[in-house]
């Protein structure tokens, strides 16, 4: 079982937050060189099994749930048993190029469709480890803009396979050598042409987006744990006389949801009259007795000109489908970290309602608000697109991360970049714990770590163009 483990290995390195973006064309081989030369079913789970394991503990240690980690791993269960159908079915015919060939071919399709089911219908969504997340800090995120992030992951699929054939067979014979610089020089003829047409497609969207004839100003703000509300008017400060269009704040920036609505909703009120610019936040709100997270667009002049409430909620959190049963696994975390007492695991009455994938509008300019972890659901974003939204703001709280967040960051920042080619959106993020910014359809990012500050927050300026 040594091969899915340093596949595993190779596999956290191409997540680190080092941009060591090579080794997404490499880490895969390993594994499926195991896959190509196992025989046995048992076997094909378990080296699945030990590379899945090894992997999220190095790259997404901090949603360690035992729930979450087995109903992903029982989904990605379908490629090793798909891998042992095909070799079963590739048996039963005497031709030689089938038996070869057939899963050798197989491989970067089967490889894409699991690891986008998994981050699909997992408890929580897992794109940001998909093969193509890899590349999102890439000079091959411009293939992006064809085919999003399952073209991404199925050409990190298929270098990796042909990596894996070339290794899998040692060169004995004359042919066999011949076979092997012919993988070779099908590998460099695919790396080469994926830059060209990447960078051809970043160019593309760079113009195109450069001669977009409207723009908004914007800020965007992000805070570290220890920010407090009698920070606020230095905060205040910085953002006045700046004539700015839009601003976006953090997910429950006065680190408590106990607020009432009513006082955080005059607050901000107050706030858009005070600097004269629309205001997004995101607070809880109550709404015909439900409770739900919610963003908000405040108007310039102090009225409310739109709410979006949050439609993909977080697992333990947000919600908990199995009522008042729960492991006590969860209990002795509550003890060991109090922040999360609150979280719909433990009290049901605590859990929120799903709202819609409804947008907001600013000036002649529809958007969308994905609160959090909804930035990370692909396809929505997708249909935002398609419903003519010209931009994407994120406002998140990352408060429940511990250690790892400049890792988490990292590749959901991946993630955004792109989402961003994909769909030629510019995506604002705003939030705890994160950076204040803008990611542009060409895939460049421009940030403001607030880690950075003497202060205890980051702001960025800057525009956005529709």
């Amino acid at each position: 079982m040594f091969l899915p483990i340093l596949s595993a290995i190779l596999g956290i390195i191409a997540f680190l937050p080092i941009n060591f973006y090579p080794a997404g064309l490499v880490f895969l081989a390993p594994l499926f060189i195991f896959f190509l030369r196992e025989q046995k079913l048992r076997r094909l789970i378990l080296g699945t099994a030990l590379f899945r394991l090894t992997f999220g503990l190095g790259t997404v240690y901090y949603t360690l749930e035992p729930i979450f980690w087995l109903t992903s791993l029982l989904i990605f269960f379908g490629l090793p048993i798909s891998i042992w159908l095909i070799k079963k079915f590739s048996a039963r015919f005497h031709s030689l190029f089938v038996i070869r060939y057939l899963l050798f071919i197989a491989l970067p399709f089967l490889w894409t469709v699991f690891d986008l089911l998994q981050a699909r219908y997992s408890l929580l969504p897992t794109y940001i480890i998909t093969a193509g997340n890899s590349l999102g800090s890439s000079p091959f995120v411009g293939l992006a803009g064809i085919g999003g992030l399952v073209l991404l992951t199925f050409f990190a699929a298929s270098i990796n396979t042909l990596i894996a054939a070339t290794i899998a067979a040692p060169p004995l014979t004359r042919e066999e050598k011949k076979r092997g610089f012919i993988l070779i020089g099908v590998i460099a003829i695919l790396i080469f042409s994926a830059y060209f047409i990447s960078q051809y497609r970043l160019q593309k969207n760079a113009s195109e987006y450069d001669n977009l004839p409207n723009s908004l100003k914007i800020a965007a703000i992000s805070t570290n744990e220890k920010f407090e509300r009698g920070q606020f008017e230095k905060l205040k400060a910085e953002l006045s006389g700046k004539q700015l269009d839009l601003i976006v704040f953090p997910e429950d920036i006065f680190s408590s949801r106990a607020d009432l609505f009513d006082s955080q909703r005059e607050f901000f009120q107050n706030l858009a009259k005070e600097l004269n610019a629309d205001i997004i936040t995101v607070f809880d709100t109550i709404s015909e007795g439900k409770k739900y997270n919610s963003a908000i667009l405040f108007g310039k002049n102090g009225e409310i000109a739109g709410v979006h409430n949050k439609n993909r909620l977080t697992f333990i959190g947000e919600y908990w489908p199995f009522g008042d049963w729960r492991l006590s696994f969860y209990d002795w975390l509550a003890k060991k970290n109090p922040k999360i007492k609150n979280y719909a695991v433990f009290d049901i009455k605590n859990a929120y309602a799903r709202g819609d994938t409804n947008m907001l509008k600013i000036k002649e300019a529809n958007f969308a608000a994905a609160i959090c972890l909804e930035i990370q659901y692909l396809f929505d974003i997708k249909k935002y697109r398609e419903n003519s939204a010209r931009f994407v703001v994120n406002p998140t709280s990352n408060r429940w991360i511990g250690k790892g967040a400049k890792h988490f960051l990292y590749i959901s920042d991946n993630l955004k970049k792109i989402e961003a080619v994909w769909l030629k959106l510019p995506i604002v993020s705003g939030g705890v714990k994160d950076f204040a910014g803008i990611i542009l359809p060409d895939g460049e990012a421009y940030f403001v770590n607030y880690e950075n500050s003497p202060k205890d927050w980051g702001m960025f300026f800057g525009e956005i163009k529709y």
